[in-house]
Formats: C-alpha cells, structure tokens, sequence
C-alpha cells in the first residue's frame, strides 16, 4: 500500500467509527418514552459528533494531498454531513445518513485508487455485455444508494418497510448478476474478481441481516440490546455494501475497454 492509500484507509476507519455510533443514537432514541437509554444515547451522541468531525478533518487533510476531484466531494459531503447532524428536522437527519454513505464510500474509493495496484495502470478486459459492464458499473453503487435512502426513511419513519425490503431484492440480485459474470469470465484478473467477490459477500450478509432486523423489531421492543444490535450492524454493513460497490464500479470502469474502442 503506498502512503495516501494507508492514511485513506485511516479515514475510512474513522468515519466508518462515527457510522456506528449514529447507528447507535438512532437505534436508542426512536421510541419516545423515557428509558435508561435517553442517559445513554447524549453520550454516544457527543462521540459521534466529535469522531466525526475527526474524520472531517482528516478528509481535508487528505483532499490537500491527493488534490483530485473526487478527494474534493468526499470533503464536500464529510462538511455538509456534520453541518446535517444538529439539524433535528426528518429530512434532514435522512440527508445526514446519506451523505455518510457518500463520504466513507468515497474515502474508501480513494483508497482504491491511490493504491500500488492501481498505480500499476489497468488490467484492460473487452466489455462486450449487453448492457455493458461500464453501464452496471453505474448502475450498482446507484441501486445500493438508493436501498440506503429506502432504509434511512424507514429508521425515521418517513416511509414504511416493504419499498426497503423489495429494493433489497433487487440489490442482491444486479449484485450477484454482476460478481458471477466477473468472477466466472475473469478468475485471474488481479482486482475485478477479489473486488466481485467482496461486495457480493458483503451484500449477501447485509441482506441477511436486514431480515434479521425486521425480525426482531417484531419480537422485541425496539430498544432491546437485540434490536439495537442487529440494527447498528444492519447500518454499519450497509455502508460497507456502498463502499465495496463503488470501489468495484471503479474498478470496473477502470479496466474494462468497450469493443468498439478495441477495433474488433
């Protein structure tokens, strides 16, 4: 790994730290009666609003380094989260969950693309799907984006489970579709296949615990220690699911070559 993709790795650990502990806020303060949590929740509430304003601060640092467009909107979405985060107000705190997403998943994209493989220049594949793997590459990170907007509406309540639950259908499935074909058509390629595999693995077990999080929300209440714990897990692997789709996408775009452009 060379330097500016160890210290990006560095600020994803962060701002993924900061994910989880407003996983755990949320998961603690959705009822409004008065428990031993409303103690509890300012606390985890006061960490993660300095860890993430930590994580802020080191995204700068790297975007100074790095100097990339892509650097510049992980800052962009890291200042405008924390600003998000003391704005109560449901649209808002939706917002603030998204652009969480967007920022550790970018981060983790730099990473991606400031490591030593990649330095190496592209491993080029003939893109000859129908639709093109350059066309899914966009359309992955969208579709799971779009999954993280469904479960945040649904964690604030501003819209119910089953547009949650049917998306999570469709994420899994244009996954799945996507790593086979890489990993049956491509099993040498040195980042397509390790990078197919982890984002199907990682989507597998997000779904898994989706439905293990609906589960419990109907046998306990919600702020028992299973519901808490299923759901943080739920939230923290979701933003895994967007980081590892994106680094793919990349991935993808970096390496596959359209047929046309190859001349056959």
């Amino acid at each position: 790994m060379t330097k500016s993709s160890t210290f990006a790795v560095l600020v994803a650990a962060v701002a993924l730290i900061a994910i989880i502990l407003g996983a755990l806020v949320t998961s603690l303060t959705r009822p409004i009666a008065a428990t031993p949590n409303a103690v509890i929740s300012p606390v985890f509430g006061l960490w993660h609003h300095m860890i993430g304003g930590v994580s802020v601060v080191l995204m700068l640092a790297l975007a100074i380094g790095l100097r990339n467009q892509l650097a510049w909107i992980a800052l962009a979405a890291g200042v405008l989260d924390a600003f998000l985060g003391f704005t109560p107000q449901t649209f808002a705190s939706i917002l603030h969950a998204l652009l969480a997403q967007i920022f550790f998943g970018s981060i983790v994209a730099l990473a991606v693309t400031a490591s030593a493989v990649w330095k190496r220049g592209p491993d080029p594949i003939q893109d000859t799907w129908r639709p093109s793997l350059r066309s899914l590459a966009i359309a992955v990170p969208a579709v799971i984006l779009l999954q993280t907007t469904l479960g945040a509406s649904y964690r604030y309540h501003a819209l119910g489970v089953l547009w949650h639950i049917l998306n999570a259908m469709i994420v899994l499935l244009l996954v799945l579709i996507v790593a086979i074909f890489l990993v049956r058509q491509f099993p040498e390629h040195r980042t397509l296949r390790p990078g197919a595999l982890a984002l199907a693995i990682i989507t597998s077990i997000q779904v898994m615990l989706g439905f293990t999080t609906f589960m419990m929300l109907i046998l306990f209440p919600e702020t028992s220690l299973a519901v808490v714990i299923t759901s943080v897990f739920h939230v923290t692997t979701g933003a895994l699911t967007f980081a590892a789709g994106l680094a793919l996408s990349i991935l993808i775009r970096y390496n596959a070559v359209e047929k046309s452009r190859t001349g056959a």
